[in-house]
């Protein structure tokens, strides 16, 4: 593995750049934000490949001069100044004249690879607000941190390779800072960020600007400056697409279903049980070679039968789609190598393996970048799935998932090297999606579960999920921490697998416990959905094979543990009224569905360190239970305005206290679960 450093040789580069001059470029970024745009002298100011901002988000901007070397804009509460001799910005909102951003170094030079045309490194280097009680939320979903993830640091190359990721690593470039700002990086190549007390450093390995959004909070901010943020956010980047009403309810799940009729009998059997489900999916290798995009006919004989009776019984199909095209045994091989719709090997210049296993002759990426190679998947998933009604996409290895790290310079595409644009891809194949599910249906009728995201993709209706971690107590517990990162980075439809993905056991009596927990968290999500590769499972056969059961009644044999993951299913059931309801609420305004408690009561300092809970819309507060064995669990509950007042679930008991409460959890069924209602009513 060979992870580039561009070092002194760029900062030579860079002092001809600021000896030469800088073209600079101010326009409205929306309510109280501005987009920032600087090139070295004779340079272009070029839009970004990909570029993370709607075109709302970039119009005319009335910019006043200062002095002979500077330009200076306001929109709303925001004011940046740009010296035209260094190329540096200062950001200052105007309120409280709090100067929130402050370029200090900003470097220019050859870009990695060198054939990225028109492109050039960038590293540039910001003064923030000093402080060591700076709290940044966004920037995506990372395991092993807090919801405020500050300090930080990233190399989005890291994120996108599945043997440090394993798929559970997103890199989104945007934050909101607990000083009352916002900030994109608007440049979709790889590159780094690094944010520590007073600074912040973000790089790019060929980009073809300086390209910044930056926003700040409004001169008379609501209770809560974060929702002003995440709604100028949205705003600017774009909003999120509704989810289907099919999608609100329990998802099942596992890895895998081989054939139809093991698919069909667990359908009937959760119908049968009187457990609720409202979708379940066909997971990988349900094809005959790899980027047929159609379901192999000797393990899934009838797919018409099988979508038409699952709609009868309730259930929405979901069939996972991967971007890969096997060489020389794909259905679909011969027209996308010859019209060089893969990605390019840009040492032997074809369109070689890119996935890290050969199944068994290799299986190049689609070149997603190119419109018509996107039009060509469509047109191959209409015909696969799509004719039989399926309206989900599973789009799983959507790094996309690539077997030797890429450092820059190691793939072509139709939009540039992989440098300029592979954090990006992922926005361009939910682009394709968008476009081509959007011939047949509307927003809020088809769904995307995507394995990865960047600015944008929950407004092509993709949501994102904790990608293969591990089963323990240990990722329970930071995933929920994650629920709520994931929620600050605008994106609002996320789900756990539960159970975990790796190493699940449901013969263990401490998996056994574990994944009741699980199923309490997950239940409160805003996508509820049961998936695993569980240990055990009948040998292989020509469908290949199927691993452990995963579902409830094989999963729970105890009759305890059986009721009570039935009790949060069903409780999910009643809520998906509500879950609709927050998810509307989230798709206008960008207030994210599953949110930290601190969003609803942003005047309770004590909430700003307390990650353990989150809320699911405004009136429900959930603290799961992470630990083993455990026989009480904590939570915090906020003071309410008067007329309302917090109920614990399980017993209806109003709590009249505020603070901390200890709940009694030997009870397996029992769990911190508070609903808040008008005080004194009883329905």
């Amino acid at each position: 593995m060979v992870k580039m450093s561009c070092g002194a040789l760029l900062l030579v580069a860079a002092a001809a750049s600021v000896a030469e001059g800088f073209v600079t470029d101010l326009r409205a970024g929306g309510e109280n934000s501005i987009r920032v745009r600087v090139v070295p002298s004779g340079g272009v100011l070029a839009e970004p490949v990909k570029s993370a901002l709607q075109p709302n988000a970039s119009q005319p901007l009335e910019t006043r001069r200062l002095g002979s070397n500077a330009s200076s804009a306001v929109n709303g509460n925001l004011r940046v100044d740009v010296d035209e001799t260094t190329g540096f910005l200062t950001a200052t909102r105007l309120s409280d004249g709090l100067q929130i951003l402050r370029t200090t170094v900003l470097v220019f030079g050859a870009p990695v690879p060198s054939w990225s045309n028109g492109t050039r490194y960038l590293n540039a280097t910001f003064a923030t607000p000093a402080g060591a009680t700076e709290r940044i939320y966004g920037l995506g979903e990372h395991y092993g941190v807090g919801v405020n993830v500050f300090p930080y640091f990233k190399n989005f190359a890291d994120s996108l390779y599945y043997a440090e990721s394993h798929g559970s690593d997103v890199s989104i470039p945007w934050y909101c800072s607990s000083h009352g700002y916002g900030f994109v990086w608007n440049n979709p190549s790889l590159g780094t960020v690094n944010i520590t007390n007073g600074s912040a450093t973000w790089s790019g390995l060929a980009v073809r600007n300086f390209d910044v959004w930056i926003t700040v909070s409004p001169q008379q901010p609501s209770a809560s400056f974060y929702r002003d943020l995440l709604k100028q956010y949205v705003d600017a980047t774009g909003h999120a697409l509704p989810m289907p009403g099919y999608s609100t309810g329990f998802i099942q799940s596992k890895d895998r279903y081989r054939n139809q009729t093991q698919l069909m009998d667990v359908a009937r059997g959760y119908v049968s049980r009187n457990l609720p489900i409202s979708m379940i999916v066909i997971d990988w290798f349900h094809w005959k070679e790899m980027g047929d995009w159609s379901l192999n006919p000797l393990c899934w004989p009838d797919p018409q039968a099988m979508v038409d009776e699952l709609r009868d019984l309730g259930i929405e199909l979901m069939i996972t789609c991967w971007p890969f095209v096997g060489i020389n045994v794909s259905s679909n091989w011969d027209e996308f190598s010859q019209n060089q719709w893969l990605a390019l090997n840009s040492t032997s210049g074809t369109p070689d393996s890119f996935w890290r296993y050969n199944t068994p002759t290799g299986n190049p990426v689609v070149d997603a970048t190119n419109p018509d190679a996107m039009t060509a998947v469509m047109k191959a998933w209409w015909q696969g799935y799509g004719k039989y009604g399926v309206r989900a996409v599973w789009m799983d290895e959507a790094e996309p998932d690539h077997a030797a790290y890429i450092s820059g310079g190691q793939w072509s595409f139709a939009a540039g090297s992989d440098s300029e644009m592979l954090p990006a891809w992922v926005r361009y194949w939910s682009d394709g999606f968008r476009a081509g599910l959007e011939e047949k249906y509307e927003p809020g009728e088809y769904f995307i579960l995507a394995r990865n995201a960047w600015p944008g993709t929950a407004s092509n209706g993709a949501a994102l999920w904790s990608g293969d971690v591990q089963s323990s107590w240990d990722v329970l517990r930071q995933s929920v921490l994650v629920a709520q990162q994931v929620a600050m980075s605008g994106v609002p439809l996320w789900t756990t697998d539960i159970g975990g993905y790796f190493s699940g056991n449901p013969a263990s009596a401490d998996f056994q416990q574990m994944i009741v927990r699980w199923f309490q968290f997950g239940a409160f999500c805003p996508l509820f959905r049961l998936h695993g590769q569980r240990v055990g499972g009948p040998p292989s056969d020509e469908c290949g094979d199927t691993n452990g059961d995963n579902e409830i009644w094989n999963l729970a044999p105890d009759q305890t543990h059986y009721d009570a993951i039935a009790a949060v299913m069903n409780l999910r059931e009643q809520l998906r009224p509500y879950v609709l309801e927050a998810n509307k609420v989230a798709v206008a305004t960008g207030y994210p569905m599953l949110r930290p408690v601190f969003l609803e009561y942003p005047a309770d300092e004590n909430l700003y360190t307390i990650e353990t809970q989150f809320m699911l819309g405004s009136d429900w507060l959930i603290s799961p239970v992470t630990a083993a064995n455990a026989t009480t669990w904590t939570a915090y509950l906020p003071q309410l305005s008067t007329g309302l007042e917090w109920v614990y679930w399980w017993n209806q008991t109003v709590v009249s206290k505020t603070g901390w409460v200890t709940v009694s959890i030997e009870s397996l069924a029992d769990f911190p679960l508070f609903f808040r209602r008008p005080s004194g009513n009883t329905d």
